[in-house]
């Protein structure tokens, strides 16, 4: 029932789509999961914890207190949730307002970006 009331929701979302508006490479999923951010050249001890708000197999959306500016290179350590596997990616800051702070993965190992889209992927019917 929940990943049917996703797809509809989805669904009304991309009729209501704006013909002009940019069309995004990945589709994003709200989420919440604890993921911990640190400069690409700070040691791994280093680092805060944030919450996610969105993510695709592109990117993901965070709410960091830190000031992360844009075009900063950071690693991001997150679990999905009933995932064994802890995920460790490389990404860009790409925007920011606010606490909210946009990232794009770069060049994810194909394994990571498959079991963030299987994780979003509804069950087949």
């Amino acid at each position: 029932m929940y990943f049917e009331k996703r797809r509809k929701l989805a669904e009304s979302i991309a009729t209501k789509r704006d013909t002009n508006a940019p069309v995004r490479r990945w589709q994003r999923f709200k989420i919440d999961v604890r993921v911990k951010v640190r400069r690409w050249e700070e040691p791994d001890n280093a680092g805060v914890v944030v919450r996610s708000y969105v993510m695709s197999e592109g990117g993901m959306s965070v709410y960091a207190p830190e000031s992360l500016e844009i075009g900063t290179h950071v690693l991001v350590e997150f679990r999905l949730p009933e995932s064994s596997r802890e995920l460790r990616l490389r990404a860009l800051i790409r925007n920011r307002c606010g606490f909210r702070c946009g990232m794009e993965f770069v060049e994810p190992a194909a394994a990571d970006r498959m079991l963030i889209r299987r994780y979003f992927q509804p069950p087949s019917q």
